[in-house]
């Protein structure tokens, strides 16, 4: 029998997760259904729990095999989506990501509503949003309710509580030439920008019931993403969903070993969790392992080094040392001096020598990159000199908002040039 409810399911790294969003479709008391689980080539966890399920004919499965490097050039749930949709025949189609669930009514509920107005092409649910801990332990709750007919349903409607016709497809092809628009400007809400199609011919229509529920945790794409600057400053440690850890530096990423991530005394609160196309989209570097202590071209930025032979303290930038001139310049910049790693002086010698770090504040004394000043009420990171605004919400994502700030007063601050402010962009559909 031809299915009358397509069902798509988008899933990537979600072991923990994966096999109840399917459950939740196997539940459902209406069996009439077709289930595209589309695999953006997640870790082998993920892949063996779908793989358990594949025995019922209903179920297709799809894994992408996508290259990490290529994550980034489109938002790749919405182009799973338009595949799954050339391949699949439901006279209806709804979505599911892989840390959603459905009630086992769901699938009846919104088909018979659809089958019994005909006049009426979309609808929407109330939801229940659980939000969770990294252990998956539930801290909060809430009911994401209806709000009657909407024609502008953008960032009000979740991706997973919609139900369509799919005779709207052939008209937002026609219009748009593909269903989901996958440009990579959307990966925080390509829900969003396909909502906005599909109400250029109908509004959504409501029922009343709350027929799913979403899980919002410290891995969801939205947690990773929100007020996540689009260019990482230097200096910043990062990972994905697996635990490997990356320091940002020259818009590369460089791998950092656990053994070496000790020696050179980083912080493992400092590290800041980032979406996988994100963190890709960073050409890999010069890996952080031990020939950085033999080769100082491939020392990282941003690291105290003292020679095991002489008191004097050095700021390692562009594979330069600086020399902290003396006690009120390391406070002035608020170095912690639990951050000092103690090298063999010859290799500390094999540096080229930078400018020196003093507390003067004039155009002939480079300020030290990757500390955050404070210019009034404005707050900047500095980069090759450069002071770069940087928003509030920025510092509390890059893990940067505690610390102290080193002061400069209207005039000192005019002294610098500007760059481009740090910012997150999310683009606001109406």
């Amino acid at each position: 029998m031809k299915p009358i409810v397509t069902v798509i399911l988008t899933s990537y790294n979600k072991p923990e997760t994966v096999g109840r969003a399917i459950e939740s479709v196997l539940d459902q008391t209406f069996h009439n259904w077709e289930l595209f689980i589309m695999d953006d080539a997640s870790n082998d966890e993920t892949v063996n729990k779908i793989k358990s399920y594949l025995g019922d004919p209903r179920i297709n499965y799809f894994n992408s095999k996508i290259r990490n490097e290529e994550r980034y050039k489109t938002t790749r749930y919405a182009t799973l989506i338009n595949e799954a949709i050339a391949l699949s025949s439901g006279k209806y189609l709804t979505y599911l990501t892989d840390d959603n669930f459905f009630y086992p009514r769901r699938l009846s509920t919104l088909a018979n509503y659809l089958d019994t107005h005909s006049h009426i092409d979309i609808v929407y649910t109330k939801q229940k949003v659980e939000i969770v801990d990294s252990n998956g332990k539930v801290l909060s709750d809430y009911i994401r309710n209806t709000r009657g007919v909407l024609s502008h349903p953008q960032n009000i409607v979740d991706h997973c509580s919609i139900m369509h016709r799919r005779s709207l497809l052939k008209k937002i092809y026609g219009k748009f030439n593909s269903y989901w628009d996958d440009h990579p400007s959307n990966w925080h809400n390509a829900d969003a920008a396909f909502w906005s199609r599909l109400t250029e011919f109908q509004p959504f229509h409501p029922i009343d019931e709350v027929l799913d529920i979403a899980i919002k945790g410290p891995t969801s794409f939205q947690s990773l993403n929100a007020f996540l600057p689009e260019k990482i400053p230097s200096g910043t440690l990062v990972k994905g969903l697996a635990p490997t850890v990356y320091l940002i530096e020259d818009q590369k990423r460089r791998v950092v070993t656990n053994k070496v991530f000790k020696l050179l005394k980083y912080n493992q609160q400092k590290v800041v969790s980032i979406p996988d196309p994100v963190l890709f989209k960073y050409e890999e570097g010069q890996p952080i392992d031990s020939s950085i202590f033999t080769i100082p071209e491939y020392f990282p930025s941003y690291r105290l080094l003292k020679g095991d032979s002489q008191p004097h303290i050095y700021f390692i930038e562009n594979h330069k040392k600086r020399h902290i001139l003396n006690l009120r310049a390391f406070r002035k910049y608020h170095f912690n001096k639990h951050e000092i790693i103690k090298v063999n002086q010859s290799f500390l010698e094999s540096f080229p020598d930078g400018d020196p770090i003093t507390t003067e504040i004039n155009e002939r004394f480079p300020l030290p990159g990757g500390v955050v000043f404070k210019c009034g009420s404005q707050k900047y990171i500095s980069e090759n000199n450069i002071l770069y605004p940087v928003h509030p919400k920025v510092l509390d994502k890059l893990h940067l908002r505690a610390q102290k700030f080193a002061i400069l007063n209207q005039q000192e601050c005019r002294l610098y040039k500007k760059g481009k402010a740090l910012e997150w962009k999310l683009k606001k559909w109406r």
